[in-house]
């Protein structure tokens, strides 16, 4: 049977012979054949030529997902082999990522693996597909990691449906990992993401840096990582703030002897009145779609007001952003906003992305999700 073919409008062909790896439902022209979701296309421009290959979906904005580009039909197997190959590859032995034994062997699109995320946490894999195309191949996908990794169990997850182990087995307690002599439990089953947020690693350990004997504050502390660095680096005093149960049942454990507020934060930043020497500012994502960046622009803003209020004339804080369709530029005009409204002289230290084991390709700028700014805070301008 042939495959379908995706017909391009005029004009829209460019992104893709940059090498983008996203067709939009708005550059589409036609579908021709009846191809389903999760099936291998052919794109194609009005005048016939083949561009690009990739996995269809009838119903999203992201209507192609392209693996291939050129006009040659790839072989789905040899190319999955190849490039799972060459992703945990790249990470294996990397000196940037000595010193932990968690980290994401497959990031995505950089990876050349549209809609699938593979975490590595000791001995268990924790595996997100997003894309029908992807989550068709689960299966392979976790025979042929299984065959790379060695390990002893992976958990899938999948937009829609309920989490499942997809190979071997897990344990029923959270996971033990080492994040540069941290030790954190870890639950692939429940946790947000994959069980823990791994983009952070580098930020973490920054935060031990900057702490010895100051008062620090974990904002939006998920199960801790920010909180239990803090205490890793010496700091004399550290409160955690989580609005979810779960999350902070093991920040409990991970980050023992902390402060913890499980609570709104928003509602903590506006009643709490002590003054921190750190801060780590690390709310979820504002703007999941485009049309949401007004409202996350507001949000961001006084979520940043807010925590510029309870930093010490001389403070650090490490804020971000994790929404990929807020640009690193129009953050840092929301942190400066927020910094005149609250009459603070803050200087900006530094940027901050995640860890070399989450790369950006160069071709498709929008993988640059997490974004954040180190800054130094003074006292009244």
């Amino acid at each position: 049977m042939a495959p379908g073919r995706v017909v391009v409008r005029r004009g829209r062909e460019r992104s893709v012979a940059l090498g983008h790896p996203w067709l939009l439902s708005g550059s589409v022209l036609r579908v021709e054949g009846d191809p389903g979701p999760g099936d291998l296309v052919a794109v194609a421009s009005e005048a016939g030529e083949v561009l690009a290959w990739g996995d269809f979906d009838p119903d999203a904005q992201l209507r192609v997902r392209i693996l291939s580009f050129g006009k040659d039909e790839p072989q789905l197997g040899e190319l999955l082999g190849a490039r799972l190959a060459e992703a945990i590859g790249r990470r294996r032995g990397h000196p940037l990522l000595a010193g932990t034994d968690a980290v994401r062997l497959v990031h995505a699109e950089a990876d050349g693996l549209p809609g699938l995320v593979v975490d590595r946490y000791g001995d268990i894999l924790s595996l997100r597909v997003g894309t029908p195309g992807m989550a068709r191949r689960a299966e392979e996908i976790g025979e042929r990691v299984r065959l790379l990794t060695g390990t002893a169990g992976a958990w899938l997850r999948s937009d829609g449906a309920p989490g499942r182990i997809l190979f071997g087995s897990l344990p029923q307690e959270p996971i033990e990992i080492e994040e540069s002599q941290r030790r954190y439990l870890v639950d692939p089953r429940h946790g947000q993401k994959t069980g823990f947020y791994l983009d952070q690693r580098d930020a973490r350990d920054l935060f031990a840096r900057l702490a010895r004997g100051k008062r620090a504050l974990d904002l939006f502390a998920h199960t801790g990582g920010f909180a239990r660095a803090a205490q890793q680096g010496g700091a004399v005093e550290v409160v955690a703030v989580e609005s979810s149960d779960q999350a902070a049942a093991l920040l409990r454990r991970n980050a023992p002897a902390c402060e913890l507020v499980v609570g709104d934060v928003n509602e903590y930043v506006r009643s709490e009145r002590r003054q921190f020497d750190l801060l780590a500012v690390d709310p979820p994502p504002f703007a999941k779609k485009k049309r949401d960046v007004p409202a996350a622009c507001r949000a961001y803003k006084d979520l940043n007001l807010r925590a510029l209020a309870r930093a010490a004339a001389g403070a650090h804080v490490l804020t971000f952003s994790c929404s990929h369709h807020v640009s690193p530029e129009l953050f840092r005009k929301l942190v400066f906003g927020a910094s005149l409204d609250a009459g603070r002289e803050v200087q900006v230290l530094g940027e901050l992305r995640a860890p070399v084991d989450h790369p950006v390709s160069i071709r498709h700028p929008q993988g640059e999700y997490l974004k954040g700014l180190l800054l130094r805070v003074g006292g009244a301008a």
